[in-house]
């Protein structure tokens, strides 16, 4: 299934999709608009990478419960993106993931999926 996701993922890609709607949309196709915005580091910005955001949003709407509880999905979500920066020489932000000789995006999205697969999303 993971599998399925990440070819998705990259087919989604090459039809011009940001990196956050390629995480998102695998998940669930109405988020194309909500995530728009993240890519390139938030609207080209290049803070926190649009992959990351996207694990985020994905953790959110599968594990929020209300307000009471966010502290729980907040630690859900730090430990996603500490998976993330594990894989990318302690990086989350895109333009220090984007510099020459790291990874391309395709392959940040790609980790993004498997992280929310190994973590059960």
């Amino acid at each position: 299934m993971v599998e399925d996701k990440k070819r998705q993922a990259l087919e989604l890609r090459k039809q011009g999709y940001n990196c956050a709607q390629c995480v998102a949309m695998v998940y669930d196709a109405s988020l194309e608009a909500t995530v728009a915005a993240l890519g390139t580091g938030v609207a080209a910005t290049g803070n926190i990478c649009g992959a990351a955001n996207a694990m985020a949003i994905i953790a959110g709407r599968e594990a929020y419960v209300g307000p009471m509880e966010k502290q729980a999905l907040y630690g859900r979500v730090a430990r996603l993106i500490e998976k993330f920066k594990e894989r990318n020489c302690g990086h989350v932000n895109c333009c220090d993931l984007r510099r020459p000789g790291r990874k391309p995006c395709t392959e940040l999205i790609t980790d993004a999926i498997e992280i929310l697969d190994e973590e059960g999303y």
